[in-house]
C-alpha cells in the first residue's frame, strides 16, 4: 500500500476508534460520578457518628482525631477528580488513604471504614477495566504527517546552510586571492626568499667567528688573565662579535704565548675579525631593515587577514549547524521507521513510501 493511502486508511481509523473511545469515556466517566457520590455519602455518615460512650476518653480523643483526618483527606482526593484521567492520577493518593486510617478508626467504625473501602476498591478495579478497554479500541498517535513535513523542513534547511557555507567559502578563496595579489604586488616572496638566505649566511659567519674563538676559551683560561674580555670570552664565545677590537687587541697580546693549533687560529682571528665582523654587522643592519619592510608589507594586509579569518569563523558556524541538523534529521528517520512500522502493524499490510 503507498503511504498516503495508508495514512488516509489509518486517520479513518483513527478517527472511528476516537469516537468508540469517547464513548467509552463517557460510560465510565458516568460510573465514576456515582462511585464517587457513594463515597461521599458513606463519608458523610461517617463523619456525623459519634463515637460509643464506653470508650476510653483518651482513645476516644484518638479516634476522633483520626476520623477527621481521614474524612478530610478522603474528600480533599475525590474534590479533584473529574474524570478517569484524574482518577488515574489520584490513585495512589487512594491507595494510601485505603490503607492509611488509624488502628483506632477501624476497630471503633470497622463496618464504615470496610464499606468506604470496598468502594475505593471499586474505583480502581473501574479504572483498570477502563484503562484496558481504552488500549484495546483506541490508536496510537503515530503524527506520521508532521514527521514527514518536518523532515522534508529539515533537509531543506540543510541544503539552504550548506548553499550559505558554499557561498562564504568562494568569498574565502577571492579573499584569499586578494591578499595573496596584494603580497605579491609588493615582492613579499622575494623578500622572504631575501631574508631566508641572508639569515642564513649570517648565520654561517657568525657560526665560523664563534667556533674559531671557542677554540681559543682552554687555552686562555689556563692563562689565568684577569682582564674582563678574557673572562667573558671563557663564559661565551660571542664576545667576539660583540667586542671584535678589544678582543683582538688581547689575541695580540697574548700570541707569542700560544701555540700550535691555538696560535694558528689566533692569527686568523687578529687578521680577519674586524673586517668580517664589520660585515655581520652591515648585514645584520641590512636583515632588519629587510624584516621592518616584510611587517610593513603583512601589516597592510592585515584587515584583509581579518575578514577571511571572520569568514572561516561564520564557516565553522556553518557546519556546526549543519552537524545538528544532520543530527535532527537522523532522529526523525528513526522516528519514522519506528511509526512506519507500527502503522504496517495497525493495517496489516507493507507500506512503501
Amino acid at each position: 500500500m503507498k503511504l498516503e493511502q495508508a495514512l488516509e486508511e489509518y486517520e479513518r481509523r483513527k478517527r472511528k476508534a476516537e469516537k468508540e473511545v469517547e464513548k467509552i469515556r463517557k460510560k465510565y466517566n458516568t460510573r465514576l460520578e456515582k462511585r464517587i457520590r457513594e463515597v461521599l455519602k458513606r463519608i458523610d455518615a461517617l463523619e456525623k457518628k459519634e463515637v460509643p460512650k464506653k470508650v476510653d476518653e483518651n482513645i476516644k480523643k484518638i479516634v476522633t482525631a483520626e476520623k477527621r483526618n481521614y474524612v478530610t483527606a478522603l474528600r480533599n482526593v475525590l474534590s479533584s477528580i473529574s474524570d478517569m484521567d484524574d482518577l488515574g492520577k489520584r490513585l495512589p493518593d487512594l491507595a494510601k488513604l485505603h490503607v492509611g486510617h488509624g488502628k483506632y478508626l477501624l476497630i471503633i467504625f470497622e463496618k464504615d471504614v470496610y464499606a468506604i473501602n470496598r468502594l475505593l476498591k471499586e474505583l480502581n478495579e473501574d479504572y483498570v477495566s477502563y484503562y484496558n478497554e481504552l488500549s484495546k479500541k483506541g490508536l496510537p498517535d503515530l503524527r506520521l504527517r508532521e514527521i514527514l513535513w518536518e523532515e522534508e523542513k529539515t533537509r531543506e534547511h540543510i541544503q539552504g546552510i550548506e548553499r550559505e557555507k558554499l557561498e562564504l567559502e568562494r568569498e574565502v578563496k577571492a579573499k584569499e586571492e586578494e591578499l595573496k595579489g596584494l603580497y605579491s604586488r609588493q615582492g613579499l616572496q622575494e623578500l622572504e626568499e631575501a631574508i631566508k638566505s641572508l639569515s642564513s649566511s649570517l648565520r654561517s659567519a657568525e657560526m665560523e667567528i664563534r667556533s674559531k674563538a671557542s677554540k681559543l676559551q682552554k687555552p686562555i683560561k689556563r692563562m689565568r688573565l684577569h682582564e674582563p674580555i678574557a673572562g667573558e670570552l671563557i663564559k661565551d664565545s660571542s664576545v667576539a662579535l660583540r667586542k671584535p677590537d678589544e678582543f683582538v687587541s688581547l689575541l695580540q697580546r697574548i700570541y707569542p704565548r700560544l701555540e700550535g693549533k691555538y696560535k694558528k687560529t689566533a692569527q686568523w682571528l687578529i687578521e680577519n675579525l674586524r673586517e668580517k665582523s664589520e660585515v655581520i654587522r652591515q648585514e645584520r643592519e641590512r636583515l632588519s631593515e629587510l624584516e621592518k619592510k616584510r611587517d610593513e608589507i603583512l601589516a597592510s594586509g592585515e584587515s584583509k587577514k581579518k575578514e577571511i579569518w571572520e569568514l572561516h569563523r561564520l564557516i565553522e558556524e556553518k557546519e556546526a549547524e549543519i552537524r545538528k541538523l544532520r543530527r535532527q534529521l537522523e532522529h526523525l528517520e528513526r522516528e519514522l521507521k519506528d511509526s512506519l512500522a507500527k502503522l504496517e502493524e495497525i493495517l496489516g499490510q507493507k507500506v512503501e513510501r
